[in-house]
Parts: structure tokens; C-alpha cells; sequence
């Protein structure tokens, strides 16, 4: 069962049609939509699936399929799901055509490294299941997931070199141009004509990741568009209205009720008013530190709270820059030092 993401594209923008959706995207605002997915959510999708214990892929497959999909739009919408979905359905109907020697291959690789490789473990954790097969639908789609897993690293890869632009080099803008020359090939995209609202419309179906990436880079390119980091939630966006914008429209990770750019602003100031708090802290331990130690050289456990400052700190805001901490834990250690 295919079910791709059907697009209409008209040289200024992208109009997504999914039954009774119609929804528009900016050129660029696809990509960068499918860019924010997390694929480790998807997993509680499948894990819910009512075909999870059928034993009959190829009678049932395409009912387990077409729920997963109506379940990933209520949870992501209809781009993520389009997409995923399509994936999905493409390793699926690799596993029904294939032979059994060549089933056997494509399940081995999946198994090969199991037990060392941590998202195959992750996605195995608490299924029922020790390996990868398609004894059952669920076991089909989490072997499905795994192949998924695979090919969003690299559409996540090759989309953030695109998106970084002036900081890639000439062999990795020579690798994305071969998608659209001598690998054209792995271009999945169908073609169709579409009457609608009274008008006929030129209709792309885009059948996996990698299309979908090749699709909107291409047209990216052609129209100049402009592709921002979100200043708030760091994801990419195409700004819409206003090109200054450094706020996306999408739910903020401090209150999914309201959008990035609704708060933004005043969560930025906030962040920086932080880590303000955090230097003048450092600071005033660090100052303390230094002129307890010129009055008392002989301090040993003094020079050693200095030293654990001073490193301590450098480790700690690059994992604050990272997100691994925050500045009220940072606070928390300094006082703990200054204690």
C-alpha cells in the first residue's frame, strides 16, 4: 500500500492535498517541517497498532498501514505522516517481494549488530520481540522502523548541510548535486493531473524522505528561499510576512499551547537575564577564590576550589549550549563550590 505526500507546486509555493486537507507551505517549509520530526516518537504509533499480532503481512498489511497513517497524522500532521509512511510502505513491500534468500539477507543486516547498536535496541525494548522479522505485523513494522530509522539519518544529514549553506564544502555540494544527475534514480516521486475547486493542478507525489529532501532543495535553490534557525526551539523555518523574522510559527517547547514566536522574545530575554545571573555569580566566586588565595598562599583546599571553578565552568556551558543543563543547575553547582 503507497501512501505518499501529494503536493502541488506552482513555482511560489507548496499546496498539500491529503483527502479533505488542504494545506499551504512555503517553498522550503516542507522540509524544514519533516526536519523537526523526532523518529523516536513514532514508536508508541506503532506499538499501538490494532493489527500489531496478525500473523498475515501480505492479507492485513495494508489495514495495519493505513491505520498507522491516521494515527501519525492525528499525532504529527499530514507531512510527517505522508512521509513516514511512505517509507514504511516501501521496506514492507520489499519484505512481501522479496525471495526467500534475499529476505533472509535484508532481516540479517537488521540483526547483525542488535546487541551493540543502541537504536536498534532502543526500537526492540519492550515489543515482545528479540530480533527483527516479519513473523507478525508488529515484527514486520518494527523491522519497518529500523530500515526508517536509517534513511531520516541521512535526510536529517543532508538536510542540515544544505540548510548550513557557506560552511559545507565543495564535495559535499557535489554529493547533494548528484541527486538530481548521475543519481537520479533514487528520485521516488509520481506525477498526475488533478481537477479540483474547478481548475486543473499539477500534482507530485513524494514516495519517501530522500524525495522529499531532493523536491524542496531543488526548488529551494531556484526561488532563493530563505531558511532561518528559530532563535526560541532551534529548529529551521521559512519565515513567512516578515523576512527578519527569527521566531518560528510551531509550538514552543516552554508551552506547546503557544507558538515560538508568540513567546520568543520574552523567553529569550528571560534565558539571557539567566545567564546573566550565572557570570555575575561565577564572578563573584571566582574573585572571591583569587583574593582569599594571594592572603593565604598556604590554602591548599582553596586553590583546589579555584581550579574546580575554573574548569568546572568550561564543561558546564557547553553543556548548557548543548541543552544537557541548565543555568539554574549551573547556579546550583556554583553555590554548592562556594559552600
Amino acid at each position: 500500500m503507497d501512501i505518499g505526500l501529494r503536493v502541488e507546486y506552482d513555482g511560489k509555493k507548496n499546496v498539500v492535498l491529503a483527502g479533505e486537507i488542504i494545506k499551504e507551505y512555503p517553498i522550503g517549509g516542507l522540509m524544514c517541517e519533516y526536519a523537526r520530526l523526532r523518529p523516536t516518537e513514532v514508536k508508541e504509533v506503532i506499538l499501538r497498532n490494532p493489527f500489531w499480532n496478525e500473523e498475515s503481512l501480505s492479507e492485513k498489511g495494508g489495514d495495519a498501514l493505513y491505520t498507522f497513517y491516521n494515527d501519525m497524522v492525528a499525532k504529527f500532521d499530514v507531512v510527517i505522516a505522508g512521509i513516514v509512511t511512505a517509507d514504511f510502505s516501501s521496506f514492507l513491500r520489499d519484505y512481501l517481494q522479496a525471495e526467500r534468500k534475499d529476505l533472509i539477507e535484508l532481516i540479517g543486516r537488521l540483526n547483525c549488530d542488535k546487541d551493540e547498536n543502541s537504536i536498534k535496541q532502543f526500537i526492540l525494548k519492550d515489543t515482545g520481540f528479540q530480533e527483527f522479522g516479519i513473523s507478525t505485523i508488529g515484527q514486520a513494522f518494527l523491522s519497518a522502523y529500523c530500515s526508517y530509522a536509517l534513511s531520516y539519518v541521512l535526510f536529517k544529514h543532508t538536510f542540515e548541510q544544505f540548510v548550513l549553506g557557506n560552511e559545507i564544502n565543495d564535495e559535499q555540494i557535489d554529493r547533494i548535486l548528484s541527486l538530481y544527475s548521475e543519481n537520479v534514480e533514487q528520485q521516488e516521486f509520481d506525477f498526475s493531473i488533478m481537477l479540483y475547486e474547478g481548475k486543473f493542478h499539477s500534482v507530485y507525489s513524494i514516495n519517501s524522505s530522500l524525495s522529499l529532501l531532493i523536491f524542496e532543495m531543488a526548488h529551494a535553490i531556484d526561488t532563493e528561499a530563505k531558511i532561518v534557525k528559530c532563535r526560541n526551539c532551534n529548529n529551521y523555518f521559512v519565515p513567512v510576512g516578515r523576512a527578519d523574522a527569527v521566531y518560528c510559527g510551531y509550538p514552543s517547547p516552554q508551552d506547546v499551547n503557544k507558538d515560538c514566536r508568540d513567546i520568543g522574545a520574552q523567553a529569550t530575554r528571560a534565558k539571557k537575564m539567566k545567564n546573566d545571573v550565572v557570570t555575575q555569580e561565577y564572578r563573584r566566586l571566582y574573585m572571591r577564590l583569587t583574593m582569599g588565595i594571594k592572603r593565604h598562599p598556604e590554602d591548599l583546599k582553596m586553590k583546589e576550589s579555584l581550579e574546580n571553578l575554573i574548569q568546572g565552568m568550561k564543561k558546564l556551558r557547553r553543556q548548557r549550549e548543548e541543552g544537557i543543563v541548565s543555568s539554574d543547575d549551573i547556579l546550583e553547582w556554583i553555590h554548592s563550590i562556594d559552600n
